[in-house]
């Protein structure tokens, strides 16, 4: 190797002899960070082996502990969980958790990490710099609260996504869903009066439209398109608004949105790349205009009615409901706008059977939390979810809805599904090294995770200390237990 090096330098000493010196630089130079890259990858290579002693488990799965067992992880993969000492040959981190409790990472499911602050200020005073530093904050705070992964139902934030991939910054996996598809005067329409049309009248005049936050579409054409645009900026599935909101000043909360055609059309394009869409709904007709026409995802659809349940249950589509959405501190929150309490009061009114409806029928229902605003904002709304969910459902369905049941749904974007290497949510060989060592057992004490009783009101969120290893993509982002590297 060395002697074609060599022989390259001669060339190009002859061919380019008044650049030469800089270029023969240059290329031993390069050669040098390759070499020393190489060498990088080689030693985390044979570091990459961590070994958990002595732990309980929580698979996910089961509303039990394993007591005393030992899990090996090797590269991104759990290798090998066993209830006898595991030898391994070579260095390895050992992780003694002796009392501890081992957990799959959690999984938000319903997400917007560029929702970095309210509205108001994301469309009058934040620059796309503003807005993406925001993001990598905001997208670490979800990590170090133990969610190794989320998926994100509206937004630009595939940058991120590679830029968390890459290892630029920390955060968790992300599922992408990009721009928000809503037709003219849907809920993710957020223009102001005077904004003009897109369409109509050519021009984009509203920031965050021109930011890829949301795409107006009307028709076939424009639904497919912009279908598509999502897909080639890489969008894991696909968002669209199929029914009104409170977050919208001019959009009625009970308006269909989107004509069934336009609809399937949607479904239909996303089939074709092998995944799913997601759907923004509340009542029935809108949940069933959706399911009728391919829809996998509904998002919120608090005032769903029995027979709607049903034909949830039995197509196998996932529910996606934030219970912070039907609790009194929503209501009363300073951070809503005028024009969205009336709409509160009103879906909360019509959500009185959902909770009864989700025990009886049991759909596969994720872990969501809609959460919007700065950083400490979504940290509270959060493990203010954790709380909620855990009081109305109990603690093992909050966590199998944000561990097994989500990485389920995460499965379902099939070949666009850029984590294929093992399944998320559950602790089992061969899946993703993502998980969580906790200080008890989070089936019997949920504020383990985080879980708070306050939300708006919460103090400043402070490091949940009773998480003591985040372990992502079999890396180990944060360890308060003893450790030690060892050749056996």
């Amino acid at each position: 190797m060395i002697k074609k090096l060599l022989s390259g330098i001669d060339w190009m000493r002859d061919t380019f002899s008044p650049y030469a010196n800089h270029m023969i630089f240059i290329v031993i130079f390069s050669s040098a960070l390759i070499s020393v890259a190489v060498q990088g990858q080689q030693g985390e290579a044979q570091l990459s082996a961590i070994l958990i002693e002595n732990v309980n488990i929580f698979d996910g799965k089961k509303d039990a502990i394993k007591a005393n067992r030992h899990v090996l992880l090797v590269n991104q993969q759990i290798e090998k969980i066993s209830d006898k000492a595991i030898p391994y040959q070579g260095d390895v981190v050992r992780i003694d958790a002796t009392g501890y409790t081992l957990m799959p990472g959690l999984i938000e499911s319903h997400g917007h990490l560029s929702m970095v602050d309210t509205l108001n200020n994301l469309k009058h005073h934040y620059d796309w710099v503003d807005i993406g530093v925001r993001q990598a904050a905001m997208a670490k705070s979800w990590l170090l609260d133990g969610f190794t992964t989320v998926r994100d139902v509206g937004g630009p934030t595939m940058g991120l996504k590679r830029s968390i991939d890459a290892g630029i910054v920390q955060g968790p996996r992300i599922y992408p869903s990009g721009a928000f598809i809503s037709q003219t005067s849907g809920h993710g329409d957020i223009r102001e009066r005077s904004d003009r049309h897109p369409s109509i009248d050519r021009v984009q005049d509203e920031h965050l439209q021109r930011l890829g936050y949301y795409y107006i579409a009307d028709g076939i054409p424009q639904v497919l398109a912009a279908t598509r645009a999502n897909l080639r900026n890489g969008a894991t599935q696909i968002k669209i608004m199929a029914g009104g909101g409170n977050g919208s000043e001019f959009d009625p909360i009970d308006s269909l949105q989107f004509r069934p055609e336009e609809i399937r059309a949607i479904v239909n394009a996303a089939k074709d790349w092998d995944t799913y869409v997601a759907a923004h709904v509340f009542y029935p007709d809108q949940i069933n205009r959706f399911i009728d026409a391919g829809g996998m995802s509904i998002e919120h659809a608090p005032a769903i009615d029995e027979a709607t349940m049903k034909k949830v249950v039995t197509k196998g589509v996932f529910l996606s409901m934030q219970m912070n959405g039907l609790s009194k501190e929503l209501k009363d929150s300073p951070f809503n706008p005028p024009y969205a309490k009336a709409g509160i009061v009103a879906i909360q009114k019509d959500a009185s059977n959902f909770v009864a409806l989700v025990k009886k029928y049991k759909p596969k229902m994720v872990f969501a939390t809609d959460a919007l605003g700065d950083r400490d904002t979504q940290t509270k709304q959060r493990r203010f979810e954790l709380y909620e969910r855990a009081r109305v459902f109990g603690n093992f369905e909050t966590l199998k809805s944000a561990t097994s049941v989500a990485g389920e749904l995460m499965r379902l974007t099939n070949r666009r599904n850029p984590y294929k290497l093992g399944k998320l949510g559950v602790v089992e060989e061969g899946a993703y090294a993502d998980l969580l060592i906790v200080a008890g057992n989070p089936l019997a004490d949920i504020s383990l995770l985080g879980a708070n009783k306050a939300w708006i009101k919460a103090e400043a969120p402070q490091p949940v200390e009773t998480i003591k290893v985040i372990i992502k993509d079999g890396k180990v982002i944060k360890n308060a237990l003893r450790n030690r590297n060892e050749s056996q």
